[in-house]
Parts: structure tokens; C-alpha cells; sequence
């Protein structure tokens, strides 16, 4: 049997911390506590407790999912961790994630839809997916998100133009040696081989060297 020993107000929200012999077991609110006749001195033998502890840990999971998501997106294996730094065990907090998608309040393609769509402002699609791959994103989602944000290939191009012609200015693009190093510029930023020695054509050098 499970004894329940103290059950107390936390210090930094208005749940309770629920205490056992062992220690403390579980944050609930009040109406957790009253619907499930949890009391001081009560005993609950241990197959019931447990389910009573999975769930408050479930709610305690949804209840964080909330207020982290409240603030920022993050990507479901980003959410994972921050809620395990937090102190929800792994399995409640994989079940709370769970409910947090199946209610709209997390959505990975969503999440890495805007993140595609920030990076390519600024990067070429393969420092896109450098980043969607760092923030957690699944590989399919990946390639799905890629497909759509990066599929106006014209867009793509003027953009690069647009970026290669301010790195270039006042700079001979006839030395090779800047032209390796605008080159190794515009491939950092995540532009394809061809895509920068396209542009180097189209802004009128003599074209790509067969060391690039």
C-alpha cells in the first residue's frame, strides 16, 4: 500500500506537491485531489497509485507544454527535452507532446515551415536544411517543407544575384583568388556548386573555372 504523508502547496504555482514514504510523488491541482479522494494519511494500494501518479504526470506534462508553447514554437524532439529538463518523466512527457499535436498547439511542419521560410531570406536550401535538421525536424518533414518553401526556382536565383553582386562589388572577378573566395562565401550560406556558378555567369564572369 501507498501511504500519502504530506501534501503541501508548491512554492512556485498553485498546485500541490503530493509526498508518499518514499518522497514526493507527483504535482497535482485541487481538482485532481478532490475527484481522486487523494487526502493526507489516505493509502491507495500500488497499481492504483501508479495510474494516479502517470496521470498527474501527464497533466503536469500538458500543463508546461502549454506555457513553453505559449512563448515559442519548438519541434516535438525540442519539447521533449525541455520537458524532461523540467522534471516530467519520459514517458508522460512523449503522451503530453501527443496531446499537444492532436490539438493544433504543436505542429512540426508548421514550426519548420517558418523557419525554412526565415532562413531563406538570408541562405540558400541547403543551409535550410542544415537548420531544420538542428532544431529537431524529421527528415521527411524535412524534405516536405523544403519542396514547398524553395520551389520558386527564379526567386531563388534573383536572390542570389542579389547577394553575390554585394559581395562582389569593387572586387575583380576576373582574380581567381577572389573568385574562390566569393565562391566559398555563397556555398557557406547554402547555394548549390551549379547554382553559384550560375550566378557568377550571369553577372558576367567568364564563366566557371574547373577548379570550382
Amino acid at each position: 500500500m501507498i501511504l500519502i504523508t504530506d501534501i503541501r502547496p508548491h512554492k512556485r504555482t498553485k498546485l500541490f506537491e503530493v509526498s508518499s514514504e518514499t518522497g514526493m510523488e507527483f504535482l497535482a491541482n485541487e481538482k485532481f485531489l478532490t475527484e481522486n479522494g487523494i487526502r493526507l494519511h489516505e493509502q491507495f494500494d500500488e497499481e492504483e497509485f501508479e495510474l494516479l501518479r502517470a496521470r498527474a504526470h501527464l497533466l503536469d506534462g500538458i500543463r508546461k507544454s502549454v506555457d513553453i508553447l505559449s512563448r515559442k514554437d519548438y519541434s516535438k524532439k525540442e519539447l521533449l527535452r525541455k520537458l524532461c529538463d523540467k522534471g516530467i518523466p519520459e514517458d508522460a512527457a512523449i503522451a503530453a507532446i501527443s496531446y499537444m499535436t492532436e490539438h493544433g498547439y504543436q505542429d512540426d511542419y508548421r514550426y519548420a515551415k517558418r523557419l525554412a521560410e526565415l532562413a531563406k531570406s538570408s541562405y540558400g536550401k541547403a543551409r535550410a536544411e542544415q537548420i531544420l535538421y538542428h532544431h529537431g525536424i524529421e527528415r521527411e518533414t524535412v524534405r516536405e517543407v523544403l519542396e514547398e518553401v524553395f520551389s520558386d526556382t527564379a526567386e531563388e536565383d534573383a536572390k542570389l544575384d542579389e547577394i553575390l553582386t554585394r559581395a562582389a562589388k569593387g572586387r575583380d572577378l576576373k582574380d581567381p583568388a577572389v573568385r574562390h573566395k566569393i565562391f566559398a562565401k555563397l556555398a557557406r550560406l547554402g547555394y548549390s556548386s551549379s547554382a553559384v556558378s550560375a550566378a557568377l555567369s550571369r553577372y558576367g564572369s567568364e564563366g566557371k573555372d574547373e577548379d570550382f
